[in-house]
This record gives C-alpha cells, structure tokens and sequence, in this order.
C-alpha cells in the first residue's frame, strides 16, 4: 500500500469519514518523514543487546539533530491547531512520545498551553520516523521464538494480527514501527493462556472470518485479526488498524479492550545532537 496505492487508500478513508480528515492529515506529515532516507542512515545496524526480555529500543540514548526535528514537530503541531515547542523542548518531547509516558506529555503539554489529547496524538506521530528507522534495522534481529503482545522493537502493544498467505500464517504487527513478528492460534497474546473454553472470536459482519475479533475472557483483551495474502507495507499499518475500526467498537460493547498500561518501560533516551545529523547510539 505505497505510492497510488497509498494516496488512494487515505482519500478513501478521507472520504467515507470525513471527521477523520484531522487525523490523516497528520499521518500524510508523519508518512513523508518516514521516507526522509535522514532518519535510516544514522540509526546502528546492530543494538548492542538482543530482544530476550526487553525491545530493541529499550535503554537506547536516540540522539537527534534538533532543528530537523523541530520541523516536523513544528508542522504536525501546526496541523493540529496546537502552539509551538521550543527546539529546546524537542529532545524531551520525543523521548515521551517514543516511552508512551502519559504523564510527562500532560507535562509538556501544560507548559505549551496545548490541549492534552491532541499533544499526544502529535507526539505519536513524530515518533514514527525514528521507530520505523529502527525497525528497518533491526528486524532482522527479532527472535523466532518472540510471542509477546508487546513489539520486540519499539515496545508498544501489537496493533492488530495478519492471518498471512493460504496457510493462515498468524503474524503480530506493530502500528508505531510497523514491525511483524510471530503469534500462536489459539493462545491470548497479552495474558497467554490456551484454554478454549477462555477464548472466543467476534466476527464481523461486513468482513466474515476475514475480519476477525480474537478475545481472551482471563484477561479482557481483544487482539484485531485480517486476513491477508500478502503482508500490509509496514509504514501503513496504522491505516489498516485505523479501516478496521468497526472491529474495535464490536469488541468494547462486548467488554473486551486492548491494555490502557504501556506495555514495558524503556528508559530509552532522547537528546540533541547539533548540525550533526539524527543517529542513535547505545549507553554503556
């Protein structure tokens, strides 16, 4: 879902609901940083620690070149209706956004005299390009053997899951960096349990089995399943979570939601770097 195919797919979402419109213009902004080949030729070709017990990212020091970061944060701040930061704010405007901390961006927030919710929803957003230049470098280092609910780059909860290819193939994906890694059917992501008698499944009524609900009555969670041939490009996953919405809404009038805690703490790190270009390095 690149390029037309891409383009078509916002202006259809654009069109079927409008009141989304704020939204994706957010994510055009978002979407052409991730492209900015800036962003991918900094980021280490290898973390210094494997995805064991914690994502790639995690204790990860993110240095950004501050000016270029500002721009982006200036135009989709803009976009929102919402005041500008500071280049000083920057740094620290990121590493909230990148750690999911609620509280520090109620903070920054505050101080800008910007609406809380939609400060957040920016933050997001201008975390994307960073995310998705670690994905595109470390993927290759996700274990097999990964079966968490939480991304083993980023951290963040799994957005929704691809049944892949004829087989069914079950496949995590992450909508902040768009990374995939491998699930078990009938086994809750999120709590883990395999008891039948415990899981069920919402079918949608537009979408049949292709368009699923996979609940866990242990914990209460849903995770959102599409069935798929082929992978969704991984810069766009946000756009199919956002397309499946009517599943999200079948799943809370039934009682079930996807966590409202973070998934793990980081301690990752974000500071500035002058005139020095974006790039990441690892704490010793």
């Amino acid at each position: 879902m690149t390029g037309v195919a891409e383009a078509s797919t916002l202006a259809t979402l654009g069109a079927q609901h409008p009141e989304w419109e704020a939204w994706l213009a957010l994510f055009r902004v978002a979407r052409a940083a991730i492209d900015d080949p800036s962003w991918q030729d900094v980021v280490p070709t290898s973390p210094s620690h494997d995805a064991l017990d914690h994502p790639l990212i995690a204790r990860a020091t993110i240095e950004i070149d501050s000016a270029s970061a500002t721009r982006l944060i200036a135009e989709l701040l803009r976009r929102a209706g919402l005041p500008a930061i500071s280049e000083r704010v920057a740094p620290a405007f990121l590493e909230a956004a990148i750690a999911e901390d609620a509280e520090r961006l109620d903070e920054l927030a505050a101080e800008a005299g910007a609406d809380a919710a939609l400060f957040a929803t920016a933050g997001a957003l201008a975390a994307m390009p960073v995310l998705h230049a670690c994905r595109r470098a470390w993927l290759r280092r996700v274990p097999a053997d990964w079966m968490r609910a939480s991304c083993p780059i980023c951290g963040a909860w799994a957005t929704l899951a691809e049944a892949r290819g004829l087989e069914r193939r079950l496949c995590l994906r992450c909508g902040r960096c768009g990374a995939e890694w491998g699930a078990q059917i009938v086994r809750c992501a999120f709590c883990g349990t395999t008891d039948h008698d415990r899981l069920g499944t919402l079918v949608s009524e537009k979408g049949g089995d292709m368009r699923t609900v996979e609940t866990c009555a242990s914990c209460l969670a849903y995770m959102k399943t599409v069935t798929t041939l082929t992978a969704c490009p991984p810069e766009d996953v946000r756009l199919l979570d956002l397309a499946t919405v009517d599943l999200d809404i079948a799943a809370l009038a039934h009682g079930y939601a996807r966590p409202t805690h973070v998934a793990q703490r980081l301690d990752t790190r974000v500071t500035a770097r002058e005139r020095r270009g974006l790039f990441a390095r690892w704490r010793t």
